[in-house]
């Protein structure tokens, strides 16, 4: 019989998943609010956790889609504002731009051609602590400009078969545990592209106040150095690894894809850098003639779209840099997209008071946590929200733990900025379960550590992030 006449069985488990959100939805929009919810906040909480749900049983689109629909059904919002609420926001603008141009990164080479540069530097040898330093200190650059986290995975597994260590051995298994830990936490830090960018726009809505996107970049370019240095400690002076094998590795032993920076490479990666300085740039000299431009005539979502303009039409070796048709069919994820774009119009009605939950969890807090010092508030919240992201979506965790905590910031002493930052980063290792984090499957994929290694230098790095971003938190609640 051939293949053609061959029937594969039918699934219904996604109508099965269908039916049951949309039940359980119902069921808890017509339960009486606690503390004040009302009768939209209730509609809020049952698509809200449905939404997640459908996103991990069926899939993100879908689930994005259908939770707009079935919002709309529970509360009676009106459906032109849900579908301008969603996709007209600047912050899924600036999302849709900046994709693209992460992939004319990817297309030219020019990602493939910076890990190959910073793996060939002379600085990277001599030295084995310097070394894992240094090596991890690229990860992140590489990670944050936009490097796929498996690239340098691969790096670290070339390093270490170089070296002469051993598969799910102690030092082989911690090296890439802290190279994956160096690499997936900073490809946070520049927030266009990805669902941060969400995140930032979600804590202004909470907050009401404004969180430059650039402070948070700051934040996090500080918070991953000096991570990244901690790692090599901790791994050098608690867990006894023995790294000196990297002190004689021989730059030339390393495997690299031996490609160089192109003309479209070098191109993209300047415009790239370009565009990021642009938009840090009104945050450090506000009063520049070009920072006023960027922020006050065009916007960053427009400064992004003139960048992307340039890469579409400026002819390198005969050719516009990125074509644009491919350029927005390939480089556009829309799990993404969508997924944000929701997410963040549902935070907005989080942090709304015609909702009543975040009165209701203000109240909630402030019960338990009364009387107690501010930096109490932040460690739990930090705490809760690490372990929580481990299991459910990073967006949706900082957005329930900063409408939790936010508003309670003055009342401890704390400042909200502080507090909300600092949650935002603590909803970033998501990599306790393979769901935690889109980046987590990479480390719990991987065959050459153990899983026993794996957990254990994990929460090991866990504890560290998070007694580091506690200190961060102190020490910045002090300078704010």
């Amino acid at each position: 019989m051939s293949e053609a006449a061959v029937k594969k069985p039918v699934s219904y488990k996604k109508i099965m998943h269908l039916i049951i959100g949309i039940i359980a939805a119902t069921i808890i929009s017509k339960i009486p609010g606690p503390g004040g919810i009302t009768p939209l906040g209730m509609a809020l909480i049952g698509t809200f956790l449905v939404a997640n749900y459908w996103f991990i049983t069926i899939d993100m689109i879908t689930g994005s889609l259908a939770s707009m629909v079935l919002f709309v059904l529970l509360s009676g919002t009106d459906a032109t504002s849900i579908v301008t609420g969603v996709l007209g926001n600047s912050t899924v603008w600036q999302m849709l731009i900046v994709l693209p141009l992460i992939y004319g990164l990817r297309v030219t080479g020019a990602t493939d051609a910076l890990a190959n540069w910073m793996m060939t530097r002379k600085i990277m040898y001599g030295k084995s602590t310097m070394f894992v330093v240094l090596f991890l200190l690229f990860s992140s650059l590489l990670c944050a400009l936009k490097v796929n986290p498996l690239v340098v995975l691969a790096l670290a597994e070339g390093v270490m078969s170089a070296a002469g260590y051993e598969e799910q051995k102690k030092e082989h298994d911690a090296f890439l545990v802290a190279t994956f830990f160096a690499g997936a936490l900073a490809s946070n830090i520049i927030p266009y592209g990805s669902w941060i960018a969400s995140f930032v726009s979600a804590f202004e809505q909470i907050a009401g106040i404004p969180l430059d996107a650039a402070v948070y970049m700051l934040f996090g370019v500080v918070l991953n150095i000096v991570l990244d240095i901690l790692y090599v400690v901790v791994m050098k002076y608690i867990l006894k690894c023995d790294f000196s094998k990297l002190g004689s590795l021989d730059k030339d032993a390393m495997k690299t894809n031996g490609k160089g920076f192109t003309k479209s490479g070098k191109f993209m990666l300047i415009l790239f850098l370009i565009m990021i300085i642009g938009a840090v740039l009104p945050t450090l000299f506000g009063k520049f003639f070009v920072s006023v431009f960027i922020n006050k005539t065009l916007t960053i979502g427009l400064w992004f779209t003139l960048c992307l303009v340039v890469a579409l039409i400026v002819p390198i070796e005969g050719k516009p840099v990125i074509n644009a048709v491919e350029s927005l069919k390939n480089g556009i994820i829309w799990p993404l997209i969508l997924s944000a774009a929701v997410m963040l119009y549902y935070s907005g009605i989080i942090g709304s008071d015609a909702a009543g939950i975040k009165a209701a969890l203000s109240g909630a807090f402030s019960g338990v946590f009364g009387g107690m010092p501010g930096v109490l508030l932040l460690l739990v919240a930090c705490l809760l929200t690490v372990i929580i992201t481990g299991f459910f979506s990073n967006m949706a965790t900082g957005v329930i733990f900063m409408s939790a905590t936010i508003p309670l910031a003055s009342m401890f002493n704390l400042s909200p900025l502080v507090l909300g930052v600092c949650i935002m980063w603590a909803s970033m290792p998501g990599f306790i379960t393979p769901g935690g984090t889109g980046t987590a499957p990479y480390l719990h994929g991987l065959t050459t550590i153990t899983k026993k290694n794996m957990y254990k230098f994990m929460f090991a790095f866990l504890l560290l992030f998070l007694i580091v971003i506690l200190v961060f938190g102190v020490v910045m609640d002090a300078l704010y």
